[in-house]
């Protein structure tokens, strides 16, 4: 009868501590999915869990980038690289590099502060891809005339009369796309012009001016926060007084285009 006893109180025993095992197991996978029972046994060696998973909370593993990087789990310390500490400046080594678009913080320059707000029109082109404008270029300087090369070599007030009253003459060349004068008008911001290569005779001024006054919407006024917007897109800012000459200069041709569509 004794060892009948003590044989079904085994049993009992035995039946009691496998059902504890279960109710630990369930317990610490319903809590936070976490094998809470043997946290302490994995986390010795720094793996962070069975199945040797990152950023799991078991030794302080390398977890994913963000909020949660470098947070293990609080069982145990292991090997692995944690976060910054509360003492950290936050800076590693790209910290604060300009992305592929430039300085700024990875921001175009068009997209950048310090350019004034303005209606810009046509002359929004002035944001494409550097490659764009280089093409322009190219395409300009392959389509060029004589009677193109007549043109742009008037002074300001030959240009004028020229598109008001002979807009529809067979003389009157000139580059109406706004990709293509303001490819020109990049190239002659820095007091050259390829367009004297090709036998254009004028002053760097006069051909800023048109350019940008042929570029424009006609129904769009040229102003100096358009001259400085433009120019600062373009990579080279034209300010202060020449800013307002050349806007002044560049509203005149586009009055004259508008007056010469009718």
């Amino acid at each position: 009868m004794t060892n009948s006893l003590k044989s079904n109180s085994t049993k009992i025993t035995t039946i009691l501590a496998s059902a504890a095992v279960c109710a630990l197991v369930a317990g610490g996978l319903s809590s936070d999915n976490t094998f809470a029972f043997v946290g302490s046994a994995f986390a010795e060696d720094g793996t962070g869990g069975p199945d040797n998973s990152q950023g799991n909370q078991g030794g302080q593993g390398q977890g994913s980038k963000g909020s949660q990087e470098g947070q293990g789990n609080q069982g145990g310390s292991g090997s692995g690289q944690g976060g910054p500490g509360e003492d950290s400046d936050s800076k590693g080594p790209q910290a604060g590099q300009p992305g592929d678009s430039g300085s700024g913080g990875g921001k175009p320059v068009w997209a950048q502060e310090g350019i004034p707000e303005a209606e810009l029109g046509r002359l929004s082109v002035a944001r494409s891809p550097d490659q764009v404008l280089e093409r322009s270029l190219e395409e300009a300087l392959a389509n060029i005339t004589p009677d193109i090369v007549a043109f742009y070599s008037m002074d300001l007030d030959e240009m004028i009369e020229q598109l008001s009253l002979h807009w529809d003459d067979e003389e009157t060349a000139i580059y109406d796309s706004p990709l293509q004068s303001l490819a020109l008008f990049q190239d002659a911001m820095d007091g050259t012009s390829v367009l004297r290569d090709e036998g254009v005779r004028n002053d760097t001024d006069t051909l800023l001016a048109v350019f940008l006054g042929v570029a424009s919407d006609k129904n769009l006024p040229i102003t100096v926060e358009t001259v400085i917007a433009v120019s600062t897109i373009l990579g080279d800012p034209i300010t202060g007084t020449a800013a307002e000459d050349l806007a002044a200069d560049a509203e005149a041709i586009r009055i004259a285009v508008l007056a010469g569509h009718g």
